[in-house]
């Protein structure tokens, strides 16, 4: 224990560490302690970020985590296809070391996610409504219950809606169950662990478009029905996963919708927020800079008009962070997703940013 306080003050007290790191003998910058996480504490916040397991196992990675966020969000380790790939057989081993991590560090978990359009293939194969009913219920209610005691909150159903449609996406789910699939899986999650939180998470609710005010209002429809029918739902996760050069805020549509759930009782969090590089050809006037700007805005928007209950980054360092889906293109302007540390662990514009926005609550 003291040696890790004597890491910490050390990290701490110089403006940005250098610690060795073995494969190669490379050297590998590791940021100071950025404050965040004791700023979020000092505000009685709930600021986290997406982990992969690989995170908990490296050493710098995992101290970027714990000297920043009081709150966890396993990216994949949840998800339907890590814990149940074959009937009826669950697997938690993974799961269960972010937890312990969380736990050992005096972090939060946050699950991600239960109900989602992405199955294994014995799930989509499915044919009837009884079946599929059943199913969800023995997942939900294994997942859930399972980490009762150390997840206080879920995604409970992710992505209902088309990507870029105000539509109710076609999944399996829907299918056999038609839209009552999204209060069921409330209901069964409720049934679990009355005392979580539970989420309903969607894309594109922060950004500016008609196509993305159709999806803020599709959204609040199926919330109101929800809360009519006293469905036990919590709040609502905006992704906000941001394209400088193709998207832009809309802090006025972004707010109003806000403001509607919270007159429901409902709250917001930010649940997957980072940025991409790949579009800033088209917007000539972009600095690395600006990412301070869009990081703060969106949860900035959330607490002023919302009951925002926490904000989660998608990610803490580009370093340890996968390829994404544009990687291979030859225009793109980077091969992944713009978290708040780069390439060398130095802290980018977004760390202040959300600084300034936390401050300000």
């Amino acid at each position: 224990m003291r040696d890790r306080m004597n890491r910490r003050r050390f990290l701490a007290s110089v403006p940005l560490a250098l610690l060795y790191v073995r494969t190669g003998q490379a050297l590998a910058q590791v940021p100071a302690a950025a404050g965040l996480r004791v700023l979020a504490d000092r505000k009685s916040f709930r600021f986290g970020s997406a982990i992969d397991l690989q995170n908990i196992n490296d050493p710098i990675a995992a101290e970027i985590y714990i000297d920043n966020v009081n709150s966890i969000t396993p990216r994949n380790e949840l998800k339907w296809n890590s814990t149940e790939k074959r009937p009826g057989v669950f697997s938690f081993g993974s799961a269960d070391r972010m937890v312990a991590f969380a736990r050992k560090n005096n972090m939060r978990v946050y699950g991600h996610t239960l109900i989602w359009y992405r199955v294994p293939g014995w799930v989509s194969d499915i044919t009837d409504a009884k079946t599929i009913q059943a199913t969800m219920n023995r997942h939900i209610k294994q997942v859930v219950t399972r980490y009762k005691n150390s997840i206080d909150a879920w995604d409970v159903v992710n992505e209902p809606l088309e990507y870029d449609a105000p539509d109710l996406r076609d999944c399996v789910f829907r299918r056999l169950l038609g839209d009552d699939y999204i209060r069921m899986s409330f209901d069964m999650a409720h049934q679990a662990n009355p005392g979580a939180t539970l989420v309903l998470n969607e894309t594109h609710l922060e950004k500016k478009s008609d196509v993305f005010e159709q999806k803020r209002a599709r959204i609040l429809k199926i919330v109101e029905d929800l809360v009519a029918k006293k469905t036990p739902i919590n709040a609502v996760g905006l992704q906000a996963h941001f394209r400088p050069g193709l998207d832009r805020i809309d802090p006025e549509g972004m707010g109003r919708f806000c403001a509607a759930l919270k007159d429901m009782g409902v709250g917001v969090f930010i649940t997957e927020l980072d940025a991409s590089c790949h579009f800033l050809n088209r917007d000539k006037g972009f600095t690395p800079a600006s990412y301070a700007d869009i990081f703060s805005e969106v949860i900035t928007v959330a607490a002023e008009h919302g009951d925002l209950k926490g904000v989660t980054v998608w990610g803490m360092s580009e370093k340890y962070g996968e390829p994404d889906e544009k990687a291979t293109d030859p225009a793109a302007a980077c091969t992944k997703r713009v978290n708040l540390y780069d390439e060398n662990n130095a802290p980018r514009s977004a760390v202040d940013g959300i600084r300034r926005a936390i401050e300000a609550m």
